[in-house]
């Protein structure tokens, strides 16, 4: 069923995200020509301001665009949530035979998948900029003598890099989408003033936070200086990475099942639909 679920939910949303990242790409090849228009064609008098302000609002959309990509698919993510589950519609989606956790973990998923959609499309986007054939021949030269030059131990490690930035990220789009389906969650479990509970209970959630988040910061230093000289010289730089990446992933992870949690209990027993 949760294949299905996903497959409804890409199917609702790639109708608003498919579109953006096309419009991206174009605005880029476009911000691109009319770089290279202004570069080889001269214009005098009129017309030369008129080509400035044109290039300036194409660039502007572009990145406009760029950053679109990511705040649309956080509303989005929000507003698939609450019309889904929190309305009249989630009296259809609760009756189907599938557990909250289906429910919430789908939505979950393909917003991540948006949102790695948007840095695939803007790193894609920023690159056809300045793209020519020398630069990917360059490119292509230097992976080649990277590749040659690492160890295996060097070239575990930049795998293993890569694995962890993958699962934070991941994390991160997880703990952004519940820091806003909880407090919708719990907001509408009251007979009115959904929204405005809603609100409410996003920043007293958020100030939560960052209260745990300062006290337990606080609290590790006298820790963190102990390890710092247990650990001594025998800490590599590819150490601290790791440890830094594996401390985030932890904070991470704590605060998102905490909220993934909350959520659940709240749309399994509590929940008043409108």
């Amino acid at each position: 069923m949760l294949r299905k679920l996903l497959k409804y939910e890409f199917r609702a949303t790639a109708r608003v995200m498919l579109p953006l990242y096309l419009v991206v790409i174009v605005l880029a090849l476009l911000t691109r020509g009319a770089s290279l228009w202004t570069q080889q064609v001269t214009f005098y008098g009129l017309g030369e301001g008129l080509l400035g302000v044109l290039a300036a609002l194409i660039a502007v959309g572009f990145i406009l665009a760029l950053l679109a990509t990511f705040v649309v698919a956080v509303v989005l993510a929000v507003v698939r949530f609450r019309n889904n589950l929190l309305t009249d519609e989630g009296y259809v989606m609760f009756t189907l035979p599938v557990s909250p956790h289906s429910l919430v973990c789908s939505k979950l998923i393909v917003s991540a998948v948006w949102f790695l959609g948007a840095v695939v499309i803007d790193v894609v986007a920023l690159v056809s900029l300045v793209a020519d054939v020398a630069m990917f021949q360059e490119m292509g030269r230097v992976i080649q003598e990277v590749f040659d030059s690492l160890t295996a131990y060097y070239l575990g490690n930049g795998v293993l890099f890569l694995v962890e930035v993958l699962i934070l990220f991941l994390l991160g789009c997880a703990y952004t989408c519940l820091s806003f389906y909880t407090p919708l969650a719990i907001g509408h479990s009251f007979a009115q003033h959904k929204m405005l509970l809603s609100v409410t209970f996003f920043f007293a959630i958020v100030v939560a936070v960052n209260m745990i988040s300062g006290t337990a910061m606080i609290a590790g230093l006298p820790f963190l200086d102990d390890l710092t000289l247990w650990v001594g010289d025998n800490l590599t730089p590819a150490g601290v990475v790791h440890g830094v990446l594996w401390g985030s992933i932890a904070y991470t992870a704590v605060f998102t099942v905490v909220l993934y949690c909350i959520t659940i209990r709240m749309l399994h027993r509590h929940l008043n639909l409108e």
